[in-house]
């Protein structure tokens, strides 16, 4: 497909400017779709859509100065006049993006005069009007020199000038001082402010390649990062280009093509961005992502989705842009003086480290690569040396393990004392997670474990996990290192560091850590799998049997406790019993809350919260009284008794008319599933409530984030629904929900709430909630006004296409006395209070209800009997219910 031409009839002075305008829209508007097609049919790359985009501004540019000249000439004929149109930034590279800004340079004389500020106006207007977006200055070369001498960003721009239109000879006059002052004025000084800039931005946007949203331009091997290193390089060698550096020897031209395919890469990636939000942009979204993979012509190959796939190639090009980048620089700061020294470079010390490493700068450099090959064991061994000296790998280093991976072959997987050596490493906390990820980089881990290959740059498709699988198991697996080696610790920690410490083998727990999702990627049921390929990782590493029994133990049952405290009813004696019985073990039960911990934490930020901390530690608290001394295995009547003397010291400071009533009104399984400080509250308002008026009380708890709501009423169907449908309507995450009846037909129900995260408390969206909450139940109001009114919170985030299907589950197995329904969906407005309606048509009563929300993906459980206060048997009976519920899902 050609590009389109630009008429050189549009230079008419005389032409109107909307038609000129209109002349040069249709233009740019016909240079895109060319571009934007000939890249999308793989006729061209990333690179030369630029290029060609740059063209085309390029005429726009020049056709608009001619234009500009003309017009003034026309005025003032007799007027000497000089002023050249500068390319500078990404445009000056001829990297210019479909909406990139377009940085110009308009280098005049000495002095402004009429020329160059009517030929400037002249210019800009017209580009302003186009609707783009232009960044210029309007300067002499002295001007130019002093500013970019105190602003490194302008100086960075000025790197990349290029002459567009103009004063050809005034450029050529004023480009070769303007190169001495980039090349020569202050050059290490400027590279390493650079580099800095760089480890400050990698901490700001994210400090790897494997984000679930990257920022391409920005982010750890995105453009920024080439740039930086060919910046560094250019100023360091006096290079105009990579061609230039080849030349020299600072760069091989194996490293020179590599960069430019990278670099290809990443500005095609950029430009889809910019063509499909018909914006500047930068971030490769979630939302964006499936549109991403269709352009790039991805298709679904087994059980990996076209997206997976893109982005699986994303995180490998931007892997191999920050391993450039880092190498390039690498050659560029053995020149450089140490940060804070003000030694040459040639006075800096080289330190032995064990048998085979130089520790230079922080890196550590390989001694003798041949003895790799020779001995892999050696690797490992580099690797330690890696953690205990604190530093990170060259990248010569890391090249060197790389050219000697082909010897680490199955007998070295098979040897003892390199499993040893592994383990070590594992259960040292010092570095642990930089040396992890060193092994992973350099792909030595997947060629020593080969299991764990396939986890390499694998994508977890839901914006619930924030990395990719591998950077995932390598930052659980450190999780508690980070606690141990941390110079102060929050409460929490200090909890997790005390349990830590009792871990015997902290080597094969970390293991565990690390391997627990190493099913993944290979069916369903990741987890049974992956207690299957540990099982043969031990055998081969020669483990003793108890040690493979707690590996394969700790990755089968790894998602347990989540699932558990997460959906289950957690003051279900015969629930907690069963769940001390599969641990088995107090030392096991540790093991896996450590894990659990992990997990959680560095699945994404907002995943931890302090409701589900809690949970966990009252599954874990109750697991280990169990474990302990066998408590909580008395009769049932024998524990309801002692609960309610228990009450009765709880209740003390009540009038004593008021506990009478209370407890003579409750049942004994109301009795012992509620929290001990909740007594007092609950008797008030039961003693407050008149019979007829709905009683409303919220109570904050800030320490796990929550904010309970109290509701005493009449008893009356789809109580359950009307309460869910209007906490749902003001953006309240409902957490949990208990039911409770009197005998007296009064209804108790307590409903754990959180708001963005935290409790209510302080906050003025409390009381319209208990308000509402009170207009439903006395019939003043109905959900679906509410649902239809607009409100702040309200808003649920489609961010993903629903490939996943939703599920619905009863099960008769988990309580003794009602049924269980699991539900797995997406979330949206309005969910919970469709799924309870539908529940309250059928007839059903709902006894408890936990709800489990990961970012857009709910899992929803209801504990619940049928009309005649038992479970739900009848194979007809469930079938009908599941229907009902999908119905009212939407699938």
């Amino acid at each position: 497909m050609s590009l389109p031409s630009l008429s050189r009839d549009v230079l008419r002075a005389d032409l109107p400017d909307r038609d000129f305008l209109d002349s040069v829209k249709e233009f740019l508007a016909g240079t895109h779709l060319a571009v934007r097609e000939e890249q999308r049919q793989c006729l061209c790359g990333g690179a030369e859509a630029c290029r060609m985009i740059s063209g085309a501004m390029d005429a726009v540019l020049s056709v608009l100065y001619d234009r500009a000249r003309a017009r003034f000439r026309a005025s003032a004929p007799d007027l000497s006049y000089r002023m050249a149109v500068v390319a500078v930034g990404g445009y000056g590279r001829r990297e210019l993006c479909p909406y990139s800004d377009v940085d110009l340079l308009f280098l005049h004389g000495y002095k402004i005069d009429h020329f160059v500020e009517a030929v400037t106006e002249w210019m800009l207007y017209p580009l302003w009007d186009l609707g783009l977006e232009v960044g210029h200055s309007v300067r002499n070369i002295k001007e130019t020199i002093r500013l970019a001498g105190g602003d490194d960003s302008i100086r960075t721009a000025l790197l990349d000038h290029r002459l567009v239109a103009g004063d050809a000879s005034l450029y050529r006059e004023t480009a070769p001082e303007l190169d001495r002052f980039l090349y020569f004025d202050n050059g290490d000084r400027y590279i390493e402010k650079k580099i800095r800039e760089m480890r400050s931005r990698h901490a700001k946007v994210g400090s790897t390649v494997y984000l679930l949203e990257p920022n391409v331009k920005e982010g750890r091997g995105g453009l920024r990062d080439l740039q930086t290193a060919v910046w560094g390089a250019r100023i360091k060698y006096k290079c105009d280009d990579l061609a230039e550096l080849r030349k020299k020897g600072v760069v091989g031209a194996r490293t020179v093509e590599a960069i430019r395919h990278v670099l290809d890469y990443l500005l095609r990636v950029r430009n889809e961005l910019h063509y499909l939000q018909g914006k500047k942009a930068d971030i490769l979204s979630f939302e964006i992502q499936e549109q991403m993979a269709e352009r790039f012509r991805y298709r679904a190959l087994g059980s990996n989705q076209a997206v997976e796939r893109f982005m699986r190639a994303y995180y490998l090009h931007a892997a191999s842009a920050a391993r450039l980048s880092d190498e390039v620089l690498e050659e560029v700061g053995r020149f450089l003086p140490e940060e804070g020294s003000r030694k040459p470079f040639f006075f800096l010390k080289r330190k032995r480290v064990g048998a085979g490493g130089i520790l230079y700068k922080g890196k550590l450099q390989v001694k003798d690569r041949a003895s790799f090959e020779k001995e892999p064991i050696k690797i490992l061994e580099f690797f330690r040396s890696m953690q205990t000296t604190r530093s990170s790998l060259s990248p010569q280093a890391r090249r060197d393990i790389q050219t000697a991976l082909p010897a680490v072959g199955s007998a070295f997987r098979e040897d003892r004392e390199a499993a040893k050596l592994f383990l070590e490493i594992l259960s040292d906390p010092v570095h642990l997670r930089e040396t992890l990820l060193a092994m992973n980089e350099s792909r030595f881990l997947a060629r020593y474990i080969p299991e764990f290959a396939p986890l390499y740059c694998k994508v977890q498709r839901d914006i619930y996990h924030v990395y990719t699988v591998d950077i995932h198991s390598i930052r659980c697996a450190s999780v508690l290192a980070g606690i141990e080696t941390s110079p102060s610790r929050t409460k929490e920690e200090a909890e997790f560091h005390r349990i830590h410490a009792t871990v015997r083998n902290r080597g094969l727990f970390h293991l565990a850590i690390l391997f627990h999702d190493i099913g993944k990627g290979k069916g369903h049921g990741h987890s049974r799998i992956g207690a299957e390929i540990v099982a043969r990782i031990g055998a081969r590493w020669g483990l003793p049997e108890q040690d493979v029994s707690d590996l394969v133990f700790l990755v089968e049952r790894h998602l347990l406790m989540a699932n558990v405290s997460q959906r289950r009813d957690l003051h279900d004696i015969e629930l907690i019993l069963s769940f001390a019985d599969t641990v088995g073990t107090v030392s096991r039960l540790d093991q896996l809350y450590l894990l659990t911990y992990a997990d959680m934490k560095e699945v994404a930020p907002e995943v931890w919260t302090q409701w589900k901390a809690m949970l966990l530690a009252e599954l874990y608290e109750k697991g280990r009284n169990v474990l302990d001394q066998g408590a909580l295995k008395r009769p049932f009547e024998e524990r309801a008794h002692l609960r309610r003397l228990q009450v009765r010291e709880f209740l003390g400071g009540e009038p004593r008319e008021a506990v009478e009533g209370f407890l003579s009104r409750v049942d004994d399984r109301y009795l012992l599933a509620t929290p001990d400080g909740r007594f007092v509250e609950h008797c008030r308002t039961l003693a407050a409530f008149d019979g007829k008026t709905p009683v409303v009380v919220a109570i904050d708890f800030p320490e796990s984030g929550t904010t309970e709501f109290l509701l005493v009423c009449p008893d009356e169907r789809g109580l359950f629904a009307k309460i869910a449908g209007t906490l749902s309507a003001n953006g309240m995450n409902i957490l949990n929900a208990s039911i409770a009846t009197t005998v007296d037909g009064v209804v108790l129900d307590t409903f754990y709430v959180s708001y963005l995260g935290k409790s209510l408390r302080g906050d003025p969206k409390k009381e319209r909630v208990i308000a509402d909450l009170s207009r439903v139940l006395r019939g003043e109001s109905t959900v679906e006004a509410l649902m239809a009114e607009p409100r702040a919170g309200k808003y649920v985030r489609d961010r993903v296409s629903r490939y996943r299907p939703t599920r619905v589950v009863l099960d008769n197995s988990v309580s003794s006395r009602c049924t269980v329904v699991d539900i797995f969906t997406y979330d949206r407005i309005g969910l919970l209070y469709d799924i309870t309606s539908a529940l309250t048509v059928l007839g059903i009563d709902i006894a408890l209800s936990k709800i489990s929300t990961k970012a857009d993906q709910v899992a929803d459980v209801f504990y619940i009997v049928d009309r005649d206060g038992g479970k739900i048997t009848a194979p007809d009976r469930k079938e009908e219910i599941r229907q009902a519920l999908l119905a009212s899902i939407g699938t």
